[in-house]
């Protein structure tokens, strides 16, 4: 599987996490950041916040744990072989979507797709690219009846070739939907505006990946890479349709060190927003998420000492 670092401040975290609001700027402090007891250890990869009382987060395990306002308990999912929930999205409370990947029965990795309908988790079947590894990265809802999921297939495992994957879920079924796939390609994050301008974002061999979908077809979005080396994006975030983020890596050219990556949609093209990275480190933004009625986008992520 190409490089995951998707995790999230809630049970064992051994890096460090920092935050960067990317607009506007904050003029006054809104709380502090607290750790919250989880009653698990295993690996949480992904948060969705429905309300302040109505909160899930996914991971290893599979895992689904629940907020209600006071504390977090774990809700129980069904068991799959060597399963992990790397993205969750909710389109109600009594509607939330969790996918990843689990082991068949011959070992191989393939899609996991899991619902809640307001009492239970179950797994809903979903497609996957012939026999080849598939898996999920991450899962966005527009409507109960319009939901993506994206990732990759690896194509090619002796030589770690991947391909996009991307998955449509129209209220009955989930489908596979033709994405272009132009190198050695991953979908890591992917995020809405509406039903026909939703976004995708990862890498494709040693570049940025950006894809639109339309309404009818998914097509690739040209993206500038700031290094030669290795540039990726793992998340991204929708203000408007004029103002997308994307967040992810790079390896500077100069130093060898991982350096965050920011990049704006303007509502005509990408192009790259500075971000402050901690002196002697490797820095790197996993996640990002945005407030549409205040314009406020945060991006998250760790660093960690750089030793050339």
């Amino acid at each position: 599987m190409k490089r995951l670092k998707v995790y999230l401040f809630v049970g064992m975290v051994t890096a460090m996490l920092f935050a960067l609001l990317l607009v506007p700027a904050v003029t006054q402090a809104q709380g502090t950041w607290t750790a919250v007891p989880s009653p698990s250890t295993n690996e949480l990869h992904a948060v969705t916040s429905i309300s302040a009382n109505d909160v899930w987060a996914v991971g290893v395990g599979p895992i689904t744990e629940h907020w209600n306002g006071s504390a977090w308990s774990i809700v129980s999912s069904p068991t799959v072989a060597n399963g992990k929930l790397l993205g969750v999205a909710a389109a109600s409370t009594n509607d939330v979507w969790a996918v990843g990947d689990f082991n068949n029965a011959s070992g191989v990795r393939q899609t996991l797709i899991e619902q809640w309908n307001g009492k239970k988790w179950s797994v809903v079947p979903s497609p996957n690219v012939g026999t080849q590894p598939n898996e999920l990265l991450g899962v966005t809802a527009v409507s109960a009846n319009d939901i993506w999921a994206v990732g990759d297939v690896e194509t090619v495992p002796s030589a770690n070739f991947f391909q996009t994957l991307t998955l449509h879920w129209d209220g009955t079924t989930w489908s596979i939907v033709p994405s272009p796939s132009p190198s050695n390609d991953t979908l890591r994050a992917v995020a809405a505006v509406s039903t026909s301008d939703v976004w995708a974002v990862g890498d494709s061999g040693s570049g940025t990946l950006i894809e639109q979908w339309n309404g009818s077809s998914w097509s690739v979005v040209t993206s500038p890479n700031p290094s030669t080396i290795t540039n990726v994006f793992n998340g991204v975030a929708i203000v408007s349709a004029t103002e997308i983020w994307a967040v992810g890596d790079f390896i500077d050219n100069n130093t060898g060190a991982f350096q965050t990556l920011i990049e704006l949609w303007n509502g005509t093209s990408w192009s790259i927003v500075s971000s402050p990275n901690p002196a002697g480190m490797q820095d790197f933004f996993d996640a990002a998420s945005a407030d549409p009625s205040s314009g406020q986008a945060w991006a998250v992520g760790s660093f960690i000492a750089f030793n050339p």
